[in-house]
């Protein structure tokens, strides 16, 4: 076990599993009623917790240190990081006043942030998700960044403004998770090097987050990218997948009408013979 504490790769991953635990405590501490910049450092952690979590994989890349215990070490800090620390985030601000739904609501994220994590590890390891680029279904990262960056905002630069009912706030918390469970394709970025049209949605969004937090507050960076991969992205997941649909249907009735032909044809040469 010591030689996994040594591995580099994993104090990135641990890194990430602090910030999550430092900002449930920071919610819970002040909890039922947070002061809201007491939200909004807990969201900031959580979003610095992404940024380790991406971090972690690329050193272990870079430093050849890839091991199959920081794989599953990666898929609990991302259940604790984006499933767990953005649901009790979401349940201390405004799903604990519904109550029974509020908990629900909670419970479902947590359960679906699992489950995508579980089906990504799986689809991993048989190689069964065909469409390069993309991922299956949203994230738990971008899932969890963008739920606390709607807290963040939501109690920083529009707090005099930005006033979102429990009921609605429950609802986006639970589309978030069916997201995370469906099969839309979401891109990833992977292919930027093979991919125009990526790398122009890239840029455009780039630029678009630097321009919501120079002009409006340093929050939008995240509020916007969060904003256009939710909407721009499911959008061109949808059309992605219908094209998909298409092609994999047209492959499909060409290959049984090439299976049709072949027993024609070997239909009419036994006739042929038969009569012969």
């Amino acid at each position: 076990m010591i030689r996994h504490f040594l591995n580099p790769p994993n104090w990135f991953t641990s890194a990430s599993i602090f910030c999550s635990t430092y900002a449930m405590a920071l919610v819970l501490s002040a909890a039922p009623e947070p002061d809201p910049a007491v939200l909004s450092r807990a969201c900031v952690l959580v979003i610095f917790g992404g940024v380790f979590d991406l971090l972690d994989g690329r050193v272990a890349r870079v430093m050849n240190r890839y091991s199959e215990f920081g794989v599953q070490l990666d898929s609990i800090a991302d259940v604790v990081g984006f499933g767990l620390a953005p649901a009790m985030l979401a349940y201390v601000w405004k799903l604990q006043h519904l109550g029974f739904i509020g908990v629900a609501v909670t419970f479902a994220y947590v359960l679906c942030a699992a489950f995508r994590l579980a089906r990504f590890n799986v689809a991993a390891a048989d190689d069964s998700w065909q469409l390069a680029g993309h991922t299956q279904g949203l994230t738990t990262t971008m899932a969890g960044g963008t739920l606390v960056t709607l807290i963040w905002v939501a109690n920083g630069y529009g707090l005099d403004w930005l006033s979102i009912p429990g009921p609605l706030f429950a609802g986006l918390v639970f589309g978030l998770g069916l997201l995370m469970i469906s099969s839309i394709p979401f891109r990833s970025f992977k292919d930027l090097r093979d991919n125009k049209r990526a790398r122009r949605f890239l840029a455009v969004s780039l630029a678009a987050c630097l321009l919501g937090a120079v002009v409006l507050d340093p929050s939008m960076w995240w509020g916007v990218g969060g904003f256009m991969y939710l909407t721009v992205g499911l959008v061109d997941g949808l059309v992605t997948a219908i094209w998909h649909r298409r092609l994999s249907t047209a492959l499909l009735l060409d290959e049984l009408e090439e299976a049709f032909d072949d027993d024609a044809f070997a239909e009419e040469l036994e006739g042929s013979e038969e009569l012969a």
